[in-house]
């Protein structure tokens, strides 16, 4: 617990460090190292590190963060398709090469995920363009909604729990921490938005829309935990990695997010969260 805690402590300082930045390119950078490291531990899971995949996936890693940044979708979308449809094609490839060793059905879960994670992770910087005035707070948001969920199921599982969720998966998640893993991010959604709501008189807060937002944060949270914990079952391994001591790799930390970030990207871009 010790461990957990003080690595909790150093990546907030980190994480922090990094949003001080956030308008900047170090964001950017940030979010591309991130993703690199979460790929690397991905298809070391499954074994895949000598594939052409591998290598097509450090691209994206690196293409999507920037690219967000230095070419609007709406400008460049043709680029961005032809990105994700090289990507394609390279599986194919990969497959073609190691049909006689290749679990085509798991290696297109992996090839899936990897593009999910290049994506989510690069929406981060997309939710933080979303507003120049409020786009750090729904970026602050979206780590809370992905994160806070989890927490708030683990104290209320720990204490009520009596009923599995998924005991093939995940076998300490409970239904009674799912519920109260929803009641934590929509009080965290409306607790955060009366806040702002207070300090910024400017913001147009809607408490019926981020109560909304907070259960479907924890419903994707729980989703993106769930999946990263099917893979790992199939690979036999704990954790992903031991980047943060006590928590696991980038991937068992950051699962939740690769989930959450796009929808809160959709609805920063398309209805605005403040």
């Amino acid at each position: 617990m010790k461990t957990r805690i003080i690595t909790a402590i150093v990546a907030l300082i980190l994480l922090a460090a990094v949003l001080c930045f956030h308008s900047t390119i170090v964001l950017n950078i940030a979010i591309a190292a991130l993703t690199t490291i979460m790929m690397f531990e991905l298809f070391r899971a499954n074994k895949l590190l000598k594939s052409l995949l591998f290598a097509g996936s450090l691209c994206l890693s690196v293409f999507f963060p920037f690219a967000v940044r230095f070419l609007p979708i709406s400008d460049g979308l043709y680029i961005y398709l032809a990105v994700i449809f090289a990507y394609i094609v390279l599986y194919a490839l990969d497959v073609f090469i190691g049909y006689e060793k290749t679990d085509i059905g798991f290696y297109s879960t992996v090839v899936l995920y990897s593009l999910l994670i290049s994506i989510a992770m690069s929406s981060l910087c997309v939710i933080e363009a979303s507003s120049e005035q409020f786009g750090l707070l729904a970026l602050i948001l979206t780590f809370c909604g992905a994160w806070l969920d989890d927490t708030g199921a683990y104290f209320v599982g720990t204490f009520l729990g009596k009923h599995k969720l998924c005991p093939k998966i995940s076998p300490k998640k409970t239904v009674e921490g799912f519920i109260g893993g929803i009641l934590t991010d929509v009080i965290l959604f409306l607790a955060f938005s009366l806040v702002v709501d207070l300090v910024m008189p400017e913001a147009s807060v809607n408490y019926i829309l981020m109560a909304l937002l907070g259960a479907g944060c924890a419903l994707l949270g729980v989703a993106g935990d769930l999946f990263a914990s099917v893979i790992k079952r199939h690979c036999d391994v704990k954790d992903y990695g031991n980047l943060f001591p006590g928590h696991g790799g980038a991937l068992d930390r950051f699962d939740s997010v690769v989930f959450v970030a796009p929808f809160m990207a959709i609805c920063a871009s398309s209805i605005g969260i403040f």
